[in-house]
């Protein structure tokens, strides 16, 4: 109950401090981006951050326009978007624990060019889906086998526990085409990171023990978590996941020249 409450008064807050904005962006002729009250994305500029990562896909993952492609918790379209401009022949299907985020991204995101999907997953998470009746562990995704790719997961295995990445882990690699890629973001814990975290000159605290890593919450360790770099090969290795070195760091950890916020893994499915 708790949870719920806590939930709900956040997504009032960011109505009442975005709306303004909102409507003077809708007012210049920019409305298909998403109003900021319906998204939980977190920081930094929403078209900004999608540009960057269609060009993570392209240079690191080997996207190509006619890609069969997978958005592993696509939110509110912050990936979608920029995809719906380059996608010539391919596909898109994203789903999420987000109702209204779903709902927006099916009425405003789509293309003339490959057709977009967006479906809505009734998964519980103490942060962002304190309604859902489903356990992240016993979602299956709604695809068939080797159906995609390309997969993708940005900012969020950052959210998720350790049975539950690896469940997620599982079913990212089941609707992979063999020799299909997947990137995906972390926080790691490696020795480079750990020094840094102990030096506090890391944006964030990971403080406290969780399975296979550490959170800056223990009340709430959904709000960022971060894994050992052992344990995330290892839990990549037994899905039949490969590693395709090397793992870019991230700017979080006080990486120089990082090439994102958070750390990034592009695997291949054995």
């Amino acid at each position: 109950m708790r949870e719920k409450a806590i939930y709900l008064a956040k997504a009032l807050l960011r109505r009442i401090v975005w709306a303004p904005a909102d409507l003077l962006r809708y007012a210049r002729g920019q409305g298909r981006y998403p109003p900021r009250g319906l998204s939980f994305v977190g920081g930094g500029d929403f078209a900004q951050t999608g540009r960057e990562f269609l060009g993570h896909f392209e240079r690191l993952g080997g996207l190509r326009p006619d890609a069969r492609v997978l958005d592993v918790g696509c939110g509110i379209g912050r990936m979608a978007i920029p995809l719906s401009g380059y996608l010539d022949g391919g596909s898109y299907a994203g789903f999420d624990v987000g109702r209204s985020m779903i709902r927006w991204c099916q009425r405003h995101v789509s293309s003339d060019k490959a057709p977009f999907e967006f479906v809505w997953a009734p998964v519980y998470n103490a942060k962002y889906n304190p309604f859902g009746n489903l356990s992240a562990t016993e979602f299956s995704f709604p695809y068939p086998d080797a159906s995609f790719d390309f997969a993708f997961a940005t900012s969020l295995f950052t959210h998720l526990l350790h049975d539950e990445a690896r469940h997620y882990l599982a079913e990212t690699a089941r609707v992979l085409r063999p020799d299909a890629t997947c990137l995906l973001t972390f926080f790691l814990l490696t020795p480079e990171s750990k020094s840094e975290i102990a030096a506090g000159r890391t944006a964030l605290r990971f403080e406290h023990r969780t399975e296979g890593g550490a959170t800056t919450d223990p009340r709430l360790p959904e709000e960022a978590v971060a894994y050992e770099i052992g344990t995330v090969r290892d839990m990549l290795a037994g899905v039949g996941l490969e590693v395709r070195e090397p793992i870019h760091a991230g700017a979080w950890a006080n990486e120089p020249g990082a090439a994102s916020y958070q750390d990034i893994i592009v695997a291949t499915r054995a």
